[in-house]
């Protein structure tokens, strides 16, 4: 690999003969290329020129276009593949949290109350304490703190304790909010209240605005800070071979700041760009929302605007609660427990959007080339999703625009045959089947939980990609949620639970060759990208890494400890491993 850092002023040195036109900018040999096109062939070589695949065979054929200015790297007969593709993430934010204060990586409640109380001695008396994106299903103790738990150890703080649409609130925080008994449910919210007293138990779903005065996550961090926060997690994502990711929720903001990365050429991946869009308003006010997006610049949308490194993707809305807190929208009630301080019968977690609303933003959305995605995390709100699309297809044929679902944690044979019918696809986040399986499993049973990430069942019908879903830290492995793609592609290989090491549903793990499709082609079609991402073949983008071993013969268990020796982006190399 030396010679790919010392190339260029090589030649500058000696008197090399001039490059041939037909000279190769990059050369990988000696390697198990895994082209993954539509037959899984592999080769020995792959070369690059001006940003693309020119070249895949044997390594004698392909080394014929090496020249004196060529980058040549020995793969040492390890696994050559397409560069990751990360389906869902969301960069700016996660960057952003490690601006501030440090976040804590909480792993059960003892450690919970130890760091409020720590921050309690630390700040004057009446400043909030926030511990944010906390799920309780990865706590020891796989539940959610109480109300008096948070008052013993912050009585004269107001806390929250939030994880995501659902957290608790002590009695200060109450307190200081007005939040009585007679405070009413804001719209598809509830403050929960105690069945026998009336009073609030501390428990907000959808319903933190009822809240004064919490602050902002993120820190006082510069525009600058901000900036070199997000690099500096690109180059990380390069060094575990994510060459292309999405945004999946990203505002004009965002856009801009990944628009100005490309116009400095400082990025070293590429990027889909979801753009958040909230459901409410007429439908007149709706279409003139969509119609904004795009911006005087016509970078912010349609789908597809945009070129290979910033693109614009779906409208993404935000249709259900989750299932890491027990807001996610379900077709039977949530069990009665301690985990999510669930109390009522009848309670089956929250819809944000009704489905006459949905229906009008899908349709404009249609009528304008908008891909559409939401973010769906139940069983019913799937149903309901669904049902929207097809009631628009009917009017607008969707099939071509790939219309997704984002999380679809519970399908069913019905809405997988819909899918297929409709040409729906789906973004899948391996990291909550490991992480969170074994409480759901508890708190849902068997036969609910039959349908829960089921990935072959989704090969059957239609296209799924890869996606963390990461939101807060840089660490791969403990960030919130893990991004690491090598510990996406074994649980989507093993389907272990985290803990106790159970393997769920063991007839839907996929095939190491499923497990590569679903990290990289499939990620690309998800995002019409499939004719120039997503396989090694003459004419794609010459985006491609190389491992430190053979991921098809590796035993099972090293996939996750996989390492990235070089990143290779547009044929330029982004990561080298020391």
């Amino acid at each position: 690999m030396t010679r790919c850092r010392f190339a260029a002023l090589l030649a500058l040195l000696t008197l090399a003969p001039c490059a041939r036109a037909d000279d190769a900018d990059l050369i990988v040999h000696n390697g198990k290329v895994l082209t993954v096109d539509a037959k899984f062939a592999t080769a020995e070589a792959v070369a690059v020129r001006g940003g693309k695949v020119v070249a895949v065979g044997k390594s004698a054929d392909v080394l014929k276009l090496k020249g004196a200015k060529t980058c040549v790297i020995d793969a040492a007969g390890n696994t050559v593949m397409p560069g990751l593709y990360d389906s869902h993430t969301h960069p700016a934010g996660a960057a952003g949290s490690e601006v501030g204060d440090p976040i804590p990586d909480l792993r059960s409640l003892p450690e919970v109350f130890a760091f409020i109380k720590k921050r309690a001695s630390e700040l004057p008396e009446g400043k909030w304490i926030v511990i944010r994106y906390a799920f309780p299903t990865r706590l020891k103790e796989a539940r959610f703190p109480t109300k008096a738990e948070l008052d013993a150890v912050a009585p004269k703080h107001p806390v929250l304790y939030h994880a995501g649409p659902a957290g608790v609130a002590n009695s200060k925080a109450l307190e200081v909010s007005g939040v009585t008994k007679d405070t009413k449910d804001p719209p598809a919210g509830q403050v929960v209240k105690d069945e026998k007293t009336g009073e609030p138990t501390g428990m907000l779903r959808n319903a933190y605005g009822v809240l004064k005065g919490v602050p902002g996550g993120g820190g006082e961090a510069t525009a600058a800070q901000r900036r070199a926060a997000v690099l500096k997690l690109f180059a990380l994502y390069n060094e575990h071979g994510i060459t292309s990711i999405a945004d999946r929720n990203a505002g004009r903001g965002d856009l801009d700041l990944y628009l100005s990365f490309q116009k400095a050429n400082e990025l070293t991946l590429r990027i889909n760009v979801a753009r958040s869009f909230g459901a409410g308003g007429t439908r007149e006010a709706i279409g003139k929302r969509l119609d904004d997006l795009i911006g005087d610049d016509k970078r912010g949308g349609p789908t597809g605007a945009g070129d290979e490194w910033v693109r614009i993707g779906p409208i993404k809305m935000f249709l259900d609660g989750g299932m890491l807190n027990g807001s996610a929208y379900m077709r039977k009630p949530w069990p009665r427990g301690d985990t999510y301080q669930i109390t009522q019968d009848d309670y089956r977690g929250l819809l944000f959007i009704k489905p006459e609303q949905l229906n009008v933003v899908v349709e404009e959305a249609a009528k304008r080339k908008w891909q559409v995605t939401a973010h769906c995390a139940g069983e019913g709100g799937m149903d309901v999703l669904l049902d929207s699309y097809e009631f628009v297809n009917k009017v607008t044929p969707i099939k071509e625009m790939r219309f997704c679902i984002t999380h679809a944690n519970f399908p069913s044979q019905l809405n997988l045959e819909r899918c297929q019918r409709l040409g729906v696809c789906a973004d899948v986040q391996p990291a909550w089947l490991y992480k969170d399986g074994g409480t759901l499993l508890k708190v849902l049973g068997d036969e609910r939980m039959r349908w829960f990430q089921p990935y072959q069942s989704w090969l059957k019908y239609t296209t799924v990609g890869g996606g963390s879903d990461h939101m807060l830290r840089f660490s791969p492995l403990d960030s919130t949620n893990p991004w690491s793609p090598w510990l996406g592609v074994w649980i989507a290989l093993t389907r272990k639970l985290e803990r106790g090491g159970a393997v769920h549903q063991p007839d839907e793990r996929l095939t190491r060759e499923q497990a590569v499709r679903l990290y990289t082609i499939n990620n690309a079609f998800l995002h019409n990208e499939e004719k120039e991402k997503g396989s090694l073949e003459a004419g794609k983008l010459g985006d491609l890494i190389v491992l430190d071993r053979d991921l098809m013969t590796c035993p099972i268990d090293e996939v996750k400890a996989i390492k990235v020796r070089a990143t290779v982006v547009g044929g330029k190399v982004v990561y080298e491993k020391k």
